[in-house]
């Protein structure tokens, strides 16, 4: 059996739905269900009845995740001592966040924090999925929702914003004022992480028809604007200083922003690496807002 395959069982169980337990795990409907019939399959029992307005266990269900729970909690208080405990000369702080994050600011960012806290390392993890803070998968997580849990410690970061970009290659000679979306080749994320700010915000205007490409990853969203693919809404974090692409009016219908949370276990928020890395993370968010508005 497959412990990892428990997490999405236990997120059923608590959300009542695989779609909303792939939602706080930050996969798809497909991936939680097929794990869940990967765990009914190592195990031989059926865990999870699939119905029109949910999923519900079955009575060998409930008593796999009485157990798990108890497991999960026992692991995570076990691994978090030790954590605590562990004399190591060159103590490690994991951070998690989503590709964006970790590559438009957190990765950018990293020389102030490895040259302020020189006896530190700093290990940041790219991952689509919610990561268990309880299980100590990372110390700190970047989340583009709030998190619950009594367990978790959340902090507020600067807002991201987002706007349309297009490459000077796919204007030509047009300028910003002249684009009329409606006629426009629309490029936007695909619908892996449910319903997010990016692919509302097209439905809000009217433009859900003219989005011609879709991709689960705003690094290749990214790629293709700059190859004159056509038009999308990206993160300003990711077009700071890139001189190819050119900011859009929105068409009468507000950009969204997105509220990142820093989110810590209540057990771990103490720790000297920890309380280094926060006081980095806010930082960086705050300069971050300060660049933009700025430019």
């Amino acid at each position: 059996m497959d412990w990892g395959d428990l997490r999405p069982l236990l997120e059923v169980a608590r959300t009542g739905s695989l779609g909303a337990a792939a939602r706080r795990l930050g996969v798809s409907t497909t991936t939680v269900g097929r794990r869940v019939e990967a765990l009914e399959g190592a195990l031989g029992l059926r865990l999870v009845d699939r119905q029109p307005d949910g999923a519900v266990l079955t009575p060998h269900g409930t008593r796999i995740v009485d157990v798990a729970r108890g497991v999960e909690e026992q692991a995570s208080a076990v691994d978090r001592l030790a954590a605590a405990l562990r004399d190591d000369s060159t103590p490690a702080v994991r951070v998690s966040s989503t590709e964006t994050v970790v590559t438009a600011i957190l990765a950018p960012a990293s020389t102030s924090f490895l040259t302020q806290h020189p006896t530190l390392r700093l290990e940041l993890r790219a991952t689509a999925e919610v990561v268990s803070l309880a299980r100590r998968d990372a110390d700190l997580a970047v989340r583009m929702t709030r998190p619950e849990g009594e367990s978790l410690v959340a902090r507020r970061l600067a807002p991201l914003e987002l706007g349309l970009y297009a490459s000077r290659v796919y204007l030509g000679s047009r300028r910003p004022a002249q684009i009329d979306l409606r006629t426009e080749r629309l490029l936007g994320l695909d619908d892996s992480f449910g319903a997010v700010v990016e692919v509302v915000w097209f439905e809000q205007a009217g433009l859900a028809g003219a989005v011609r490409f879709r991709t689960s990853s705003p690094q290749a969203l990214l790629a293709a604007v700059r190859a004159g693919a056509g038009i999308a809404l990206l993160p300003r974090a990711l077009t700071i200083g890139d001189r190819s692409l050119v900011a859009l009016p929105d068409g009468g219908t507000p950009f969204p922003v997105r509220t990142p949370w820093l989110v810590t276990h209540r057990d771990l928020r103490q720790a000297a690496p920890v309380r280094a890395a926060s006081r980095w993370i806010v930082e960086t968010f705050e300069q971050l807002g300060a660049a933009r508005r700025d430019t």
